[in-house]
């Protein structure tokens, strides 16, 4: 039998609760998370049954959505109730909570398990904060990738693009057969994620880093990012009309079923697929973004450990830690996750094409592109995020005025 994800979570849930109250008080983890589709809850899973097998203690404690879920967190740490552990991306405001004295110092856990020799160096140099070791990382995605109905294609006769020209030729097609040609959640984020794809895939990497890097406010004027802008803007015509508040998982479920044929999403989407018991390569197909085969934009979760009592991590924390930088740990989770580990030095000879493809990419450091949350504070990221729904929502706005609003937008909230 088929059960809903979210009864599923409610089963995971509640398994992890029970091996809680059966562990010692000091090996028991308080987790936060927003981990709560279904591929998502499955990979939950995979961590709390590896550290109850370590003898911890799972006590789950998931919210909603990413920014209700740091709220939670944050809330709960100065309120005196701090949980063991709190999911995180990897990036400014984690090292903002590391700054203002939240979190344990992880030092002797990494320096005991090697964390610097099997870890990207984009990653490493965003653990620290005044030299100490911040955060566990356990999975890595990219930002911009392309997942499509291989059926949808086949039937139309069509080829995966390779550049976003190539698709605004082939959309019409797509769409004169009843088909929406681009799965999309109408929310700031996945517009921003759909954005940087798009900006990638016409402006080169060069000017994803000017713009978001480097801050460049002026450049955000510039010819190639106006360029982009057009583009982006044009392939609004492609989007159902159901797209705005859609979530990122009912996006990609409009693909899974037929209903679209593309989205352009982070790899966590293949997670969905995976939950649906589809096979990449058959049922559906994975690549990168147009335009964006030699980037990946890094999405890095990792499990943040706020104080409990003192500047050194608890017995549980650490054994956590060790738990999320397994590599048995990692490749598990990244199978159900669509991710890839965190870790370097895991064998992914047994996972899928897009795993092997997302690697092959992140292997050459000139490929490497942070994502906001590793660029940018959460105030600019922000003020970006409502210039590009202000560009995406309102017809009266064309490219050039656009650039205007991202350049304000950078530069103010610098």
């Amino acid at each position: 039998m088929k059960y809903p994800a979210r009864f599923l979570t409610g089963l995971c849930v509640i398994s992890v609760s029970l091996a809680a109250s059966a562990a010692p008080k000091e090996m028991t983890a308080d987790v936060v998370h927003w981990w709560t589709s279904g591929s998502e809850a499955k990979s939950i899973s995979v961590i709390a049954k590896a550290f109850e097998a370590r003898g911890g203690g799972w006590k789950d404690s998931a919210v909603v959505g990413g920014s209700a879920a740091r709220a939670s967190a944050v809330n709960r740490i100065m309120g005196g109730d701090a949980p063991a552990a709190i999911q995180w991306n990897l990036g400014v405001d984690l090292l903002n909570l590391a700054d203002q004295g939240m979190l344990a110092s992880m030092d002797t856990v990494a320096r005991d398990g090697k964390w610097s020799a099997v870890l990207p160096k984009l990653i490493t140099d965003k653990l620290s904060s005044e030299g100490h070791i911040i955060a566990a990382p356990i999975t890595v995605h990219a930002d911009n990738w392309m997942f499509y109905n291989t059926k949808v294609f086949q039937q139309l006769g069509l080829t995966p693009p390779k550049t976003w020209e190539g698709f605004l030729a082939d959309a019409p097609k797509i769409k004169a057969a009843g088909i929406t040609p681009i799965a999309l959640g109408g929310q700031p984020w996945q517009e921003r994620v759909f954005f940087n794809s798009v900006l990638v895939g016409v402006a080169g990497k060069d000017a994803y880093r000017k713009l978001f890097v480097e801050k460049n406010a002026e450049y955000a004027k510039s010819e190639p990012v106006v360029k982009a802008l057009k583009t982006f803007k044009d392939l609004k015509a492609f989007v159902d009309e159901g797209s705005p508040g859609r979530n990122w998982n009912d996006a990609t479920n409009m693909v899974i079923t037929g209903k679209a044929a593309v989205q352009f999403m982070g790899d966590w989407a293949k997670g969905e697929f995976v939950a649906a018991g589809m096979t990449a390569g058959k049922e559906y197909g994975c690549a990168m973004a147009p335009g964006n085969q030699d980037a990946y934009i890094l999405v890095v979760d990792t499990f943040a450990f706020p104080k409990n009592g003192g500047d050194k991590p608890t017995k549980a924390q650490v054994e956590l830690a060790n738990t999320i930088m397994d590599p048995q740990v990692q490749l598990a989770l990244a199978k159900v996750k669509g991710s890839i580990p965190a870790r370097t030095d895991v064998d992914l000879s047994s996972m899928d094409q897009c795993a092997q493809l997302g690697r092959t990419v992140l292997s050459k450091p000139e490929n490497q592109l942070p994502n906001f949350a590793m660029a940018l504070s959460g105030d600019m990221m922000g003020a970006v995020h409502d210039a590009l729904t202000k560009f995406w929502n309102d017809k009266s706005i064309d490219a050039t005025a656009a650039s205007n609003l991202i350049a304000n937008a950078i530069r103010q909230s610098r």
